[in-house]
């Protein structure tokens, strides 16, 4: 959609906002000549080209906008990327167990007004805006003007368009470990991870240990005390670090590894992070925000009979499959005496160049006194071929072969309540976290829980 030497040149933008902001966390914050100056830019990247005068936007990437409009079917798919952003963000409202109805009204209400026309509004709302309380304003030549800056929020969209194919392409990409600049560094250190981490040796996670610490904010680093370097966690959003981190600290949780980036690094120990303003954290789950399904909202269907064993120490093997009425996007649920493993596949799933990407939890429990408790538990992302997911979707022992797993986050070693004391739903609110349809499994794991009222 963008040509070639227009997304080479916003890329290079875009790392070196980059590398401004990692010279702030290593607490650099000298002027280096940069464009962008000593802050990393202010606003999202093709307004600050525009607030910037850049030339590249004004006579290369806006004349070749104007062109491309000339299609109808360009602006289409435009639409069509701020419709389904806007439909990720009503489900994500909707699913969220303490939303607010206002809120999703006005979701709503923008999904029922999108079109080229309230673009176009909203574009010159914003430059209004900006004109009466930038002082950049003051200065701004002709071709600041309104349209151009309506076109340069047009252009904003194409661009994530853009960086939204190739990051999906890229965030399961893992280069060979030896090679990263992870690797590289703490061999330079005499420390070869492969030797002294079991866990990144084998998943590509590196353990939290005595000699790490966890800094959760933005962004959410794993901190090494023994080298001034820390890691930025992928995957594994604040609010889940925090929860691991509190059972940590309540020993339930003993051995913790967590995928990271494996090509930035942060060289310094000192606590840095990044504030946006007012943000919304989402909460864990627990039984008093989490809502239940209306009646027959959710379907499930039984290959296996499940249910207690005699002597109430496990659940019976089975095989279950949820989904909503009229939907075909299901999960499956495969239990075991002693592991349960939950898997949603969306009827249209995520799709990489070769194969299609689904998320599982696998989780090994014990029952103690009528309690389940979670000893070992990770998420991982599994990679099948078109024709294993079209068998996937019938068949829940199909496996995926396309690509090795990736795991995000893993967990052994522990004894951690289903439901903790205080009423937090653990294995609830990482399906939450790490699944696009956790809604599935909700009831069906509060039910599992009420067997042993």
């Amino acid at each position: 959609m963008l040509p070639t030497e227009l997304a080479s040149y916003f890329d290079k933008l875009h790392e070196e906002r980059l590398r401004v902001s990692l010279r702030r966390l290593e607490a650099d914050f000298s002027f280096t000549g940069d464009k962008f100056g000593s802050d990393g830019g202010t606003f999202h990247l093709m307004t600050d080209c525009f607030l910037d005068d850049d030339p590249t936007l004004f006579e290369h990437a806006i004349p070749w906008l104007l062109e491309a409009l000339q299609e109808v079917t360009f602006m289409r798919s435009i639409l069509r990327f701020e419709r389904n952003r806007l439909e990720i963000e009503l489900e994500q409202l909707l699913s969220d167990p303490i939303h607010a109805p206002r809120a999703i009204e006005s979701k709503k209400r923008e999904l029922d007004d999108l079109c080229a026309e309230t673009l176009h509004k909203q574009a010159l709302h914003i430059f209004d805006d900006y004109s009466s309380t930038l002082v950049a304003a003051k200065d701004f030549n002709a071709r600041q003007c309104k349209e151009n800056f309506a076109l340069t929020r047009l252009l904003r969209i194409v661009y994530e368009i853009y960086r939204s194919d190739n990051s999906e392409q890229r965030r399961y990409m893992r280069a060979p470990q030896k090679t990263t600049r992870l690797y590289q560094y703490y061999k330079a250190a005499e420390v070869d991870l492969f030797e002294t981490d079991a866990q990144y040796s084998k998943y590509n996670l590196r353990s939290v240990t005595e000699d790490t610490e966890l800094l959760i904010g933005i962004p959410n680093r794993i901190l090494d005390s023994q080298h001034p370097v820390q890691l930025l966690i992928e995957h594994t959003p604040s609010y889940v670090l925090t929860l691991f981190e509190r059972l940590r600290s309540e020993g339930l949780i003993k051995d913790l590894a967590l995928l990271t980036c494996d090509d930035v690094l942060i060289e310094t120990n000192q606590h840095i992070f990044i504030e946006l303003g007012f943000q919304v954290t989402p909460l864990p789950l627990t039984v008093e925000n989490l809502r239940r399904q209306p009646a027959g909202e959710v379907v499930s269907a039984v290959l296996r009979t499940r249910g207690a064993t005699a002597d109430s120490r496990a659940v019976l093997p089975s095989v279950s499959t949820f989904y909503k009425s009229g939907s075909d996007d299901k999960a499956w649920c495969s239990i075991t005496h002693n592991s349960m493993t939950f898997e949603e596949i969306a009827h249209i799933p995520e799709l990489l160049a070769d194969c299609a990407v689904t998320r599982m939890i696998h989780l090994e429990y014990f029952v103690e006194d009528g309690r389940y408790f979670v000893s070992h538990i990770d998420h991982e992302f599994i990679f099948y071929t078109l024709d294993e997911f079209d068998l996937r979707a019938k068949d829940p022992y199909q496996k995926g072969n396309a690509r090795k797993r990736l795991k995000t986050f893993k967990i052994d070693h522990s004894t951690i309540p289903f439901m903790l004391d205080d009423g937090t739903l653990f294995v609830h609110t990482l399906i939450d976290a790490c699944f696009d349809k956790p809604y599935l499994l909700m009831d069906f794991l509060l039910d599992l829980l009420h067997q042993r009222d």
